[in-house]
This record gives C-alpha cells, sequence and structure tokens, in this order.
C-alpha cells in the first residue's frame, strides 16, 4: 500500500479500494461489477480512476482474464489485509457472557468505597469461575495514564471535595450512592442520647483519606470541631471508637458495616450538610466495551445493595 500512503487520502476516493479487491478476487469487470451490485460501466469508470490514481494499469487482459501487473500484485496483501481488518472492526462486539468469561477486573478504590461495594460484588462474582477481581489502593495522584493504558478498568471513590482533589475531566463517571453523614460513638455513649444537643468540644476521630486536618463541613459551616485523631483511614474507625469515649461522623453506609461487628451507637448527624457522592470513573474509549459495561452494572448494584440510613431516626441505633 505504499503508492496509496505516499498520496494525499483526501484526494483519494477510499470507495474506489472495495473495487480493486473485487477485480482481484473476480479478474473481471462485470463480474467485480454484480460482486458490488454496480452496473458495468461504473466499475469500469472506478478502474480507469484507479490507473489514474496511481499511475499503473493494473490489469490487463490475459487468456484467463484481467491479469494484475505486478504494481497490482504488491498492492493485494496490505489492501486485503486493511479491508478485512476494517470489516472486523465493523462488526458489533458480542455480548459479555460472564459464565465463560476469564478476566480479571482492576478497580482502584478508597477504603471507603472498598467497604460500600467488596462484601456484596465478591459475593456476585462467586457466580463466575472464571473472573477475579484485583483492587489496588488509590493513589493520591488521580490514576488517569493507568485508565487510558487500560491497567484499570474503574476508580471508585469521593472527588472533588477540595481544589487538590479534583477527578479530570473528560472521564466518564457515575454516581453510585450518596452518603449522609452519621455520629457514631461506642454502645451507650452519654453524647449521642441526645444528638440534637451535641457538643462539639467533645473529643472526636476525623477521618481524612487525603491527610488534610479540615472536612469540607468545617469549611461550609464554619463550625470547629474538637479533633483530637486524624487518620487517613476508616478502617480504624471501629476498633478507636468502640473501645474509646470518642465521637466521629462517618458516611452511613460505613458507620451501619461497622455497627454490624462493634459494638456502636449511630445516630444522624443533627446538623444540615452536603452529602458525599461516591463514584465509579472510567475511560471514555471503555463505554461500549461489553465486559466493561457489565463491569460497571455489577459494581452499581453492589454500592446500592450495601445497607443505608436514610431512614435512620433521630435516636440512637445500636
Amino acid at each position: 500500500m505504499s503508492d496509496i500512503h505516499t498520496m494525499n487520502l483526501a484526494d483519494f476516493d477510499l470507495n474506489l479500494l472495495r473495487v480493486l479487491d473485487a477485480l482481484f478476487i473476480e479478474q473481471s469487470v462485470g463480474r467485480a461489477a454484480a460482486r458490488l451490485r454496480l452496473s458495468q460501466p461504473a466499475t469500469s469508470n472506478a478502474l480507469a480512476r484507479l490507473r489514474a490514481a496511481l499511475g499503473d494499469p493494473l490489469f490487463v487482459r490475459g487468456l484467463q482474464g484481467m491479469v494484475p501487473t505486478p504494481r497490482a500484485l504488491a498492492l493485494r496483501g496490505p489492501l486485503t489485509l486493511a479491508l478485512r481488518q476494517l470489516q472486523e472492526a465493523l462488526v458489533p462486539p458480542e455480548a459479555f457472557a460472564p459464565e465463560r468469561a476469564s478476566r480479571t477486573f482492576v478497580l482502584a478504590a478508597s477504603d471507603h468505597a472498598q467497604l460500600l461495594v467488596l462484601p456484596q460484588l465478591a459475593a456476585q462474582l462467586a457466580h463466575y469461575p472464571g473472573l477475579k477481581l484485583r483492587v489496588v489502593p488509590l493513589p493520591r495522584d488521580f490514576p488517569t495514564p493507568e485508565l487510558e493504558a487500560g491497567e484499570l478498568d474503574l476508580v471508585l471513590g469521593v472527588f472533588d471535595l477540595s481544589p487538590g482533589d479534583q477527578a479530570p475531566r473528560g472521564l466518564r463517571r457515575q454516581v453510585l450512592v450518596r452518603e449522609h453523614f452519621v455520629l457514631v460513638g461506642r454502645a451507650g455513649h452519654p453524647a449521642l442520647r441526645k444528638p440534637e444537643r451535641l457538643d462539639l468540644s467533645l473529643p472526636q476521630l476525623h477521618v481524612s483519606p487525603r491527610g488534610g486536618t479540615e472536612g469540607r463541613f468545617e469549611r461550609k459551616a464554619k463550625l470547629r470541631r474538637n479533633v483530637v485523631l486524624f487518620t487517613p483511614h476508616y478502617l480504624v474507625a471501629p476498633w478507636v471508637l468502640a473501645g474509646t469515649g470518642l465521637i466521629a461522623a462517618l458516611p452511613e453506609r460505613v458507620a451501619l458495616r461497622f455497627a454490624e461487628a462493634f459494638p456502636l451507637t449511630v445516630v444522624p448527624v443533627p446538623l444540615p450538610h452536603e452529602p458525599l457522592r461516591v463514584q465509579q470513573l472510567w475511560h471514555p474509549h471503555r463505554q461500549e466495551d461489553p465486559a466493561h459495561r457489565w463491569l460497571r452494572e455489577q459494581v452499581l448494584a453492589a454500592a446500592r445493595a450495601s445497607p443505608s440510613g436514610e431512614r435512620l431516626p433521630l435516636k440512637p441505633r445500636r
């Protein structure tokens, strides 16, 4: 295909390549026309245009029909391969069959998102022995290159809370759940018996996944809490809260997961606040991939199956 590569493709009618391919196969203008469902004059005209564009007769009459010239023979292999690859690319992808698939999906997720998604997602994937899941920590810098390269399938977490924590524009995203905060302390904590009278001077634990010392609530409400323990991980919170007098404001679904396994009291935050948006993000080039679409559906279903405190009454839940 070197002749075509060196010419200006903007001036070349790519439909002529189908005619050239048919002539290779049929070695007859009439049969090539029938194959392409064109008239014979139209096919003859296309051959004339090919000859003019490539500066070669391409086919000459022989005893067995139209015989390709050496220039045409040099074009045949690359042309056939290019047309077949284009045809395969245009065929709609097959539906993803998880029961027959063998694949490892890779997610980068915060521990918050992992707590929401993994218990149910693992149960869903257990039905498909050929599917595996690998979860890596969410790096401090958003892993756009890994998404572009296909090294990551999805990124899960809460983003856009502060100027230094923005998810890049141009990625596809979906909100999995919206999380309100709840107050959590050890079972029977006296401060949580009447949460509407909460004293912000009580010693508190604050989870800051990005390592900051101020939460979104403080910035918005201009209030100050007496935070005596900062940690970047939610997973340490239930151990600390169950064994001390500290309290914490945690996302509702995370708190309810903890309360299933630890002696904790959970009540709503009595002050109005914006919910957190836990999202899944992916690169646009994966949008129509059947396997990737299936994975996104499973992640969404798993997140929304996690326990919700949306109707949690304003009284202690133990």
